[in-house]
C-alpha cells in the first residue's frame, strides 16, 4: 500500500499535469491540450518538425499510461485506476513502468530549453508556468531541489525523477522536480 505522502505527490501529478482539461480523468484529450500548450510555450506550429516530434512522443506516452492504468479499457484513467497503478509500482519500484522513461526523457528535453545537456532555473520555471504552476513557486522548487546549485544535468535529473516516485521524506531533493514546494 501507499504511503499517505506518496498518495499526495501522486495525485498532484493527476492534477497539475495530467489532467489538462480538468475533467477528473486522464484521456488522450489531455495529451492533446498538452501538446498545444507546449507549442504555444515554445512559438511552434502544428506543421513545425519540433511539434510533430512533441505530439508523436506525447502520444507514445499516452498509449504507454493507458494500457499501464486504464484497467477497465474506457480510454480514460480515473483517479482510482491511477492510484491502483501506483499500488502495482509500489510492489517493485526499481522496474518503473514505460511510461515513466518515456516522460522522464520527454520532461527533461523540454526544460532543456537549451540544448545543452543542463537545465537551469529558468528553464525549469518556464515550463512548469506552462503546465499552470505559479514561477515562484518553481523557483523555489529548483533551488531547493539543486541544493543551491545552477543547473542540474541528465544524470542528476533521473535520480531526482526516481526519488519523487519512491521517496517518502518530504525534505528529498527530488520531491520537487515537479515545480511545487508546498507538500
Amino acid at each position: 500500500m501507499i504511503s499517505e505522502f506518496r498518495k499526495m505527490k501522486y495525485l498532484f501529478l493527476f492534477h497539475s499535469f495530467f489532467d489538462t482539461n480538468s475533467s477528473g480523468s486522464i484521456d488522450k484529450s489531455d495529451f492533446e491540450v498538452a501538446i498545444k500548450n507546449i507549442a504555444k510555450l515554445r512559438g511552434w506550429k502544428p506543421d513545425d518538425d519540433k511539434y510533430k516530434e512533441t505530439e508523436s512522443k506525447l502520444m507514445k506516452i499516452w498509449s504507454s499510461l493507458e494500457n499501464a492504468a486504464d484497467s477497465n479499457k474506457d480510454g480514460q484513467i480515473s483517479i482510482e485506476e491511477w492510484l491502483t497503478m501506483w499500488e502495482k509500482f509500489a510492489e517493485n519500484p526499481s522496474a518503473p513502468f514505460e511510461w515513466q522513461t518515456l516522460y522522464c526523457k520527454f520532461i527533461f528535453e523540454l526544460e532543456d530549453a537549451s540544448s545543452d545537456g543542463v537545465i537551469d532555473s529558468e528553464e525549469f520555471s518556464t515550463v512548469h508556468e506552462c503546465f499552470g504552476l505559479l514561477k515562484e513557486d518553481s523557483e523555489a522548487a529548483f533551488k531547493f531541489m539543486t541544493r543551491g546549485k545552477q543547473s542540474i544535468t541528465w544524470e542528476e535529473f533521473q535520480e531526482l525523477w526516481t526519488q519523487y516516485f519512491t521517496s517518502e521524506s518530504p525534505m528529498d531533493p527530488g520531491n520537487f522536480i515537479f515545480g511545487a514546494a508546498t507538500y
